[in-house]
């Protein structure tokens, strides 16, 4: 539960505590969200040097992993990852 009300918490934070909400019927699921850096791992976008370091982010739980350059496109894609593997 989080110590804030509902609303004033980050998009991402509740995007994330909705697909793991607490409860007598959710098990523990550990998410892991990791800021990767490395030459040439990401840059994605045509106007980005491809010749340099980069950063991006690595999302791991509910047995699905995402990496994107942007933690909000990274928790779009996880969240939409989770759900398509609850409906099979």
């Amino acid at each position: 539960m989080p110590n804030k009300p509902w609303e004033k918490l980050n998009e991402i934070d509740r995007t994330l505590r909705r697909l793991f909400p607490p409860g007598p019927n959710q098990e523990t699921v550990p998410v892991k969200i990791e800021m990767l850096s490395g030459f040439e791992l990401f840059n994605t976008r045509p106007y980005h040097n491809y010749d340099d370091y980069s950063d991006g982010w690595r999302i791991e739980g509910g047995g699905v992993v995402v990496q994107r350059e942007d933690l909000d496109d990274a928790v779009r894609e996880f969240s939409r990852r989770v759900k398509e593997r609850r409906d099979k």
